[in-house]
């Protein structure tokens, strides 16, 4: 991901990350895990754009099923399959989510339509608003922001 970046201040996003302050060389970042950081991933608009465009690769890749499709997008996502319990937790949020974006049409179209990634070809927008859900849950994941 490319970002302007001044010398006398960092992107605000960076900050909650613990971003170097750039006056002196560090190796590693500390870990940390702050709700600011849990919020920017769910909110920022980069972030709902990075899981638009992972959940149109669980739609494409994936197969039929939503188990497959989940199951694809937590590999790219982490890198690894999910447990049973990862994925059953995956499937129960991901039809509820789906429920309520179909409960409210209106909803799914503006998130949805918040990004730049476009569901796929007869994709409708409850389905793939619920599939974001989903992909933005994989990326607030600490393994996938805490990597190694």
């Amino acid at each position: 991901m490319y970002t302007v970046w001044k010398r006398t201040a960092a992107p605000p996003t960076m900050l909650l990350f613990d971003a170097p302050n750039r006056e002196t060389c560090q190796v590693r970042r500390s870990r940390t895990n702050t709700p600011l950081q849990a919020l920017a991933l769910l909110n920022e608009p980069t972030f709902v754009e990075a899981a638009q465009a992972l959940a149109a690769r669980m739609l494409a890749e994936g197969g039929v099923a939503v188990a497959d499709r989940l199951r694809r997008g937590f590999r790219l996502a982490i890198g690894r399959p999910p447990s049973e319990q990862e994925l059953t937790t995956l499937v129960v949020g991901f039809a509820a989510d789906r429920a309520a974006f179909a409960a409210d049409a209106t909803a799914a179209e503006q998130f949805v339509g918040s990004g730049r990634a476009a569901p796929s070809d007869g994709v409708p927008a409850p389905e793939f608003a619920a599939y974001v859900m989903a992909a933005n849950v994989l990326i607030n994941l600490d393994e996938f922001v805490m990597r190694g």
